[in-house]
């Protein structure tokens, strides 16, 4: 059974060019927050030891953000799979692990996910500073970096991100090479600015 990791955070995310900007923002947010971004880039195994290796590490999380702004066509099923996992694991052990759905639209979530009523995702209309203010919300704002400096580190992040994928002559920065640079990217603006200790 894995270990409850105070800070660690799991990430469920769309993989698509146009989500890119949001992935790194919400990466990047929970680094300055002292948080520990997961992903499922980081489960590599193929087949039923791979869902085993999601669920723990899910379950590992003290916290999870599902977006679930992809409903179009073709229409994407991890991203509500993923969140019912972790939907069962905060039922089977309450207070151990808290669940978050971010979408672009207010409202649609109780048309495209009715059971998931009377609570409020964060609602980002694609923009990466709506983002960082729903996250912040989360968050205790007396002990975290004014807004204004966390939309600065997470702009430089995204620049860091677009020389990252280069640098790996990728089209794409849903790779565990490239996660893994952008948590440590992360953590240098993070130091470097005072948000975190080194």
């Amino acid at each position: 059974m894995p270990t409850v990791e105070a800070r660690s955070v799991f990430i469920n995310a769309p993989f698509d060019s146009r989500y890119e900007p949001l992935f790194v923002t919400l990466i990047g947010t929970l680094v300055f927050l002292g948080q520990s971004p997961h992903s499922v880039l980081e489960v590599r195994e193929a087949g039923q030891g791979r869902l085993t290796r999601i669920f723990d590490l899910i379950k590992s999380c003290r916290m999870s953000f599902h977006d679930v702004s992809r409903v179009g066509t073709p229409v994407r099923f991890n991203m509500p799979f993923e969140l019912g996992l972790a939907c069962g694991i905060s039922l089977a052990s309450p207070g151990k692990h808290d669940v978050f759905v971010l979408d672009s639209e207010p409202y649609r979530i109780d048309r495209t996910l009715s059971d998931y009523k009377g609570r409020d995702p964060i609602i980002h209309r694609e923009r990466c500073d709506e983002l960082i203010a729903g996250v912040l919300d989360l968050f205790d704002a007396g002990s975290a970096p004014p807004i204004a400096e966390l939309r600065r580190a997470a702009r430089e992040l995204r620049q860091a991100s677009r020389k990252v994928k280069r640098e790996f002559k990728s089209d794409t920065i849903f790779r565990p090479a490239i996660f893994k640079a952008l948590i440590s990217g992360a953590a240098e603006i993070a130091t470097s600015r005072d948000f975190i200790s080194a």
